[in-house]
C-alpha cells in the first residue's frame, strides 16, 4: 500500500459511518453496506486504475488520488476530536454553559462502563466505594486512605466520593479530557529501597493522535493527585518528584521540590508532548514523599478564557 493509501487508511479508522458516507458522497460513489466495504470503497481509489474500473467508474471520471486525499482530509479535520470513539468526547457533547455533573457523565458515557480501580482488576469486588458522577466503584481499601492508618481499622465510605478521573475533570475548567493514554495508576511503595515510590509504564499514541497535538490547543499532559488531599479538585504533585519521559527528566512543579503543597495552593499538569512519539512511550515516576499518590496522562484541549470561566462559575 501506498503513502497515500496507507496515511488515509489510518485516518479512515476513527471514521464513523456518518464521515464514511460523506467522503462517499463528495466522490459521487453508494454509500450503502457495511463500514468496512465503505473504507474499501475509498481505499480503492488510491490502488491501481483497475480497481476504479471494477468500481464501475470510467477512467475520465475517476477523481484523481489527490482529490480523495484532499476530501478525507478535510473531513478529518472537520471532526471536532481525533481518536477512537470510546475514548472521546465531542465538543458539541460538551456545551460551554453546562454543568459539570452532565460533562462527566457524558464522558462517561464514552468511555464506556466501570473503568475499575486503580488496583487494575476488571471486577470490582468487597467493600467498594461508588463515584457520585460516574457510578463507576473503586475498592475503599485501594481508594480511601487515612492520613494516620489504624491496624485493623477500615475507612468509611465518605458522604460524597469522586473517582481520579471525574476530580481531574473538576480541577482545571481550562482543559477538556480528549484521551486518556495512561488511566490513572497508584504510585507503589518500594520495600528495602531508597526511594520509597515509584511508577514506571509504557503508553502508546496512535498516528492520530500525534497528529492532534501537533495543533496549537491540543497537549500530552501528565498529571498527579494526592489521594487523600483535603482539597478533592486539584492537581498535587509529590514532594521531590523525577519525572523522566522516554528518558529525558521533565520538570513538574516551579515551587522548591521539597516545599509541600498548601491548603490554598495549586499544581498542575507537565505538557509532554514534544517528549512523546508516535508508537510506544515510556513514563517513569519516582518520588521520596510516602504519602498516597496517583497519576495518569491525557490528550487534553485548552478551552478560551471565557470557556474556563464559564465552567469554573457553574462548578464552584
Amino acid at each position: 500500500m501506498g503513502d497515500l493509501a496507507s496515511t488515509c487508511k489510518d485516518k479512515l479508522a476513527y471514521f464513523r459511518i456518518k464521515e464514511l458516507k460523506d467522503v462517499l458522497i463528495h466522490l459521487s460513489l453508494p454509500k450503502h453496506g457495511k463500514k468496512q466495504e465503505l473504507v474499501d470503497r475509498i481505499l480503492a481509489l488510491l490502488s491501481d486504475d483497475q480497481a476504479q474500473w471494477h468500481l464501475g467508474r470510467g477512467r475520465k471520471n475517476a477523481p484523481s488520488k489527490e482529490a480523495v486525499v484532499k476530501i478525507v482530509d478535510d473531513i478529518y479535520r472537520k471532526m471536532q476530536v481525533h481518536g477512537p470513539p470510546d475514548l472521546v468526547v465531542s465538543q458539541s457533547q460538551l456545551p460551554v454553559t453546562t454543568d459539570f455533573n452532565r460533562i462527566i457523565k457524558a464522558k462517561k458515557e464514552q468511555l464506556g462502563p466501570d473503568s475499575g480501580c486503580l488496583c487494575g482488576q476488571s471486577f470490582v469486588l468487597g467493600n467498594v466505594v461508588k463515584c457520585d458522577d460516574c457510578q463507576v466503584q473503586q475498592h475503599m481499601d485501594c481508594v480511601l486512605i487515612p492520613e494516620k492508618p489504624a491496624v485493623g481499622v477500615r475507612p468509611e465510605a465518605p458522604e460524597h466520593y469522586y473517582c481520579q478521573l471525574c476530580r481531574l475533570i473538576r480541577a482545571d475548567p481550562y482543559w477538556i479530557t480528549i484521551g486518556n493514554p495512561l488511566l490513572p495508576v497508584r504510585l507503589i511503595t518500594n520495600d528495602g529501597m531508597n526511594v520509597p515510590q515509584s511508577v514506571d509504564r509504557t503508553f502508546l499514541l496512535t498516528r492520530a493522535e500525534r497528529e492532534t497535538v501537533q495543533r496549537v490547543e491540543y497537549d500530552i499532559q501528565v498529571w498527579c493527585m494526592l489521594l487523600n488531599d483535603k482539597v478533592q479538585f486539584r492537581m498535587h504533585w509529590p514532594q521531590n518528584a523525577d519525572l523522566q519521559v522516554n528518558g529525558i527528566q521533565v520538570r513538574v512543579v516551579p515551587r522548591p521540590s521539597t516545599q509541600l503543597l498548601g491548603i490554598n495552593g495549586r499544581d498542575d499538569g507537565p505538557v509532554i508532548t514534544t517528549f512523546c512519539r508516535e508508537g510506544q512511550n515510556k513514563i517513569v515516576l519516582t518520588s521520596d514523599d510516602a504519602r498516597p499518590f496517583c497519576f495518569g496522562i491525557r490528550i487534553a484541549k485548552r478551552r478560551t478564557v471565557d470557556q474556563g470561566s464559564k465552567l469554573g462559575a457553574k462548578g464552584s
